[in-house]
């Protein structure tokens, strides 16, 4: 009798063990540091089609700003 009880005591740890990590897992998961969601991304406009697009998937060329390489290479011929 007493093998069983350490058998379900054996389990039951472990059943406590993975839950715990996974809570842990759980809560790292959630309070991962971003950006922050209150601060809009900076957007600038493209100065051949006028699309406005983030800051950070634009491309700079001088002042001005574009949406795609071929944009960019239209306005300088």
């Amino acid at each position: 009798m007493g093998l069983i009880k350490l058998i379900i005591l054996i389990i039951l740890i472990v059943a406590c063990l993975t839950l715990w990590r996974r809570i842990q897992a759980w809560h790292a998961a959630n309070q991962a540091p971003s950006a922050d969601p209150t601060k809009p991304p900076l957007m600038v406009r493209c100065q051949h089609c006028q699309l406005h697009l983030p800051q950070d998937q634009a491309l700079q060329s001088g002042e001005y700003w574009y949406c795609c390489h071929e944009h960019r290479d239209a306005d300088h011929e």
